[in-house]
């Protein structure tokens, strides 16, 4: 009888592992359809819209092209701060390099601002008025939720002190 009890236990938490697996994997999937964290919210986003499998398959045009236009800023980016981090190892402060490496990245990071903004008004240019409506009713709850937490809503400047 215990065999029997200890058989069952046994399939049941192999059952239950299966099934976290493969939601995990469901998601980690859903996460790389539209490219790093980033994206993976602005597809989550997308997802409570009911797309048309058209507009799913424009949307990941546009994010594949804009992850394309991307990638390149940012392995600049990242140069640049490996280039940064080897600056003032030495002991010495140069202010023009640090003003330099400033610079560049201020100007890789807008290109990429605007890479995103153009992605952003191409997709929202496929939805319907109703899918927009339901777009900014969503943005709405997610900011209502976010407000409370660290780095989304408390901080400097948002009516909280530290």
């Amino acid at each position: 009888m215990k065999k029997v009890i200890i058989g069952i236990i046994a399939v049941a938490v192999l059952a239950t592992g299966a099934i976290l697996v493969v939601a995990q994997r469901a998601g980690r999937d859903g996460h790389e359809r539209f490219g790093g964290h980033r994206g993976a919210m602005f597809g989550m986003a997308l997802r409570g819209l009911d797309l048309t499998d058209d507009q799913k398959a424009k949307v990941k045009e546009i994010m594949d092209t804009t992850r394309g236009r991307i990638q390149p800023l940012m392995e600049q980016m990242r140069t640049n701060r490996q280039n940064q981090a080897a600056a003032g190892t030495d002991g010495t402060f140069d202010e023009a390099k640090a003003q330099a490496f400033a610079n560049e990245q201020s100007a890789i990071m807008a290109k990429v601002i605007v890479e995103r903004e153009r992605a952003k008004a191409q997709i929202f240019g496929l939805l319907t008025d109703e899918q927009k409506a339901k777009a900014a009713e969503l943005r709405q709850k997610f900011q209502e939720k976010a407000k409370d937490h660290p780095g989304f809503g408390k901080g400097p400047g948002k009516g909280t002190e530290f």
